[in-house]
């Protein structure tokens, strides 16, 4: 009975360790084909989304961009960042067409005064001048005091989504107005914060590691 039940314990033993072999090589291809899957299903086109920022890029040494404004015009100056971005991968476009938004935001204000004008042109309808396209020629026109808006705070660049699409030259882009600046600003530092977020179904990567300094001359 002693053999017996020697035999039996001995058999058991092997049984466990077959399963227990069994388990482990389970989760090994398990483990081996997550990963496998994870390689393939990259979420840009290039691999791993990324962004770069077009222009402006001329930083001195201390990080800082140097932006020379046109202060004559009649109306305050502003300027553009262009950013450029990977596209999605395939089984992430929505219609054929990659999902990707630019945010920005700043740390920078000014407020305005009660000497906001506004200068709107006037026409004499039917009985006035046209250009060869057909439209209106105005006669004259009328400056405007917006003195409703004095004391409101305007930051100088839009918090607002906007989308990437393809440029000229096939390029993925957009292009974001900072500004417009009054003259007050002139010689301030101002801060840019940008994140780039890629649709991709159910997940939305995010990258927000943009910051730029600017000098308005």
């Amino acid at each position: 009975m002693k053999l017996v039940s020697h035999m039996l314990y001995i058999t058991k033993s092997r049984c466990n360790l077959r399963a227990f072999r069994a388990a482990a090589s389970l989760i090994l291809l398990y483990a081996l084909t997550s990963c496998e899957k994870e390689q393939f299903n990259l979420p840009c086109e290039t691999g791993y989304c990324d962004y770069n920022v077009l222009s402006p890029t001329n930083a001195d040494e201390n990080g800082y961009i140097h932006t020379e404004l046109d202060w004559t015009s009649e109306y305050w100056p502003y300027f553009t960042i262009d950013v450029e971005a990977d596209r999605t991968a395939d089984e992430f476009k929505y219609n054929g067409e990659s999902v990707v938004q630019a945010q920005f935001d700043t740390d920078s204000y000014f407020i305005l005064s009660d000497s906001l004008n506004v200068t709107i042109n006037l026409y004499n309808p039917w009985q006035g001048l046209e250009t060869w396209g057909g439209y209106p020629i105005p006669v004259r026109d009328t400056i405007i005091t917006l003195d409703q808006f004095e004391g409101y705070v305007v930051p100088v660049v839009q918090s607002t989504n906007i989308y990437f699409s393809d440029d000229e030259v096939g390029r993925f882009t957009t292009r974001r107005v900072v500004g417009p600046f009054p003259p007050t600003m002139i010689g301030d530092t101002i801060s840019i914060y940008m994140k780039i977020k890629w649709d991709l179904g159910s997940e939305t990567l995010v990258k927000d590691d943009f910051i730029q300094k600017f000098i308005i001359e």
